[in-house]
Formats: C-alpha cells, structure tokens, sequence
C-alpha cells in the first residue's frame, strides 16, 4: 500500500510559529497545487497531502499512526469529497483541538465542530478563514496549558 505524493515541511526556512503553516489535504491535484501557489505567494508556508491512493487505511493516520504533516500544520485545509470521511475523522483524532477546516461540505454531512470556507471564497476570503482558524487553535492550545 502507498499513500499519495506528500510534500513535507523540510527545509523550510520560517521557524516555527513565525508563519503559519497549512497542510492541504486534498486527493484532486488541481485544487491543490492551486492552492498551494496562491497560499506560499501569501507567505503561508504549505505542505500537500493527496491522501491514500486506493484505500483509506493508507494513509498512516487512519492506521493510527503518526503524521509528521499533520502534526506539523497550524491548521488543515480538508477536501472532505475528495479525500473522506475516514481520512478526516483519523486527521481530526490525530489533531486534537487543533483547527480542520473544510473546502466543501457533502450532501447529509454534519459540519459540527469545524469550520467551513464559504462557497464562494475567494483567495485572499480562504486565507482570513485559514488565519482565523488557527489564531483560535492558538489561543485554545494557550487556555488548555
């Protein structure tokens, strides 16, 4: 079994805390390397994960595994249509408290607990939802200390 092309928060030069740092989880290519230039032209350091490639028990987090991606994001930007359920509940189990925020949100899916980007967001719309959800991680982490 092999999980999807990732890349990894290596050799990155902002130290941590300095910028933020999203992971897009998104199995549709497209969406996520668009994505992905959009928020590094921002200054937002970004890693991708095109989730499992043929089955949801790939990807590490679902076999309860750990996820340096995951672990490393301020926040994750979830393709829930193109990833699922079974990816999102083991990224929200692996995360804890810290912020998932959705592209799109399923016919019959309760959205309780996460936040969703508007439909029609535009870049910079993404960008503040993505800021604000981790800002509120933040300070969650900081009352739970």
């Amino acid at each position: 079994m092999r999980q999807r092309q990732t890349t990894s928060w290596a050799g990155r030069g902002a130290a941590r805390g300095t910028r933020l740092r999203v992971l897009i989880e998104s199995a549709d290519p497209v969406l996520a390397v668009s994505d992905f230039g959009a928020f590094a032209n921002a200054g937002i350091d970004v890693a991708l994960c095109h989730g499992p490639v043929d089955h949801p028990t790939e990807c590490p987090a679902v076999r309860g595994e750990s996820c340096a991606l995951a672990a490393g994001a301020d926040v994750v930007l979830f393709d829930l249509v193109a990833s699922g359920a079974d990816v999102l509940e083991a990224t929200r189990q692996l995360r804890g408290a810290a912020p998932v925020v959705l592209r799109t949100v399923p016919p019959g899916f309760d959205p309780e607990g996460l936040e969703v980007l508007p439909a029609a967001a535009s870049v910079t719309g993404q960008i503040d939802v993505l800021r604000r959800a981790a800002l509120d991680g933040r300070r969650s982490e900081d009352r739970s200390s």
